[in-house]
């Protein structure tokens, strides 16, 4: 893997915190090197996860105050429990984004 292929992959890796599906979708279409691609596409999945995660979020967040619409603990714990597992999720997956991407700067 060349200098530019790792900086690609790493940027890849980085925008889970400010371009998160756009520049590992770029990266899979637009590079020649399948290592690259490679990372790009385990970005894009991780990336995929915590998108995933805020769609449970709403869906936990809508059916908890529709079933327990009377405002009660199960709806809060229901609201609740979504944004902490939200929030779990989303620092695995940054943490682990980070890692990736500062071993693919120490690669080259």
């Amino acid at each position: 893997m060349t200098r530019n292929n790792a900086l690609i992959a790493a940027i890849c890796y980085f925008s889970v915190f400010f371009a998160p599906l756009i520049l590992p979708i770029a990266a899979y279409f637009i590079t020649d090197d399948q290592e690259t691609k490679k990372h790009a596409m385990r970005s894009l999945i991780s990336h995929i996860i915590t998108f995933i995660s805020v769609v449970i979020l709403a869906a936990g967040a809508i059916s908890g105050t529709v079933i327990f619409n009377d405002g009660g603990f199960l709806a809060f714990f229901s609201v609740f429990g979504g944004i902490i597992f939200f929030m779990v999720i989303s620092l695995i997956i940054a943490i682990w984004n980070v890692i990736q991407g500062i071993k693919m700067l120490t690669r080259v």
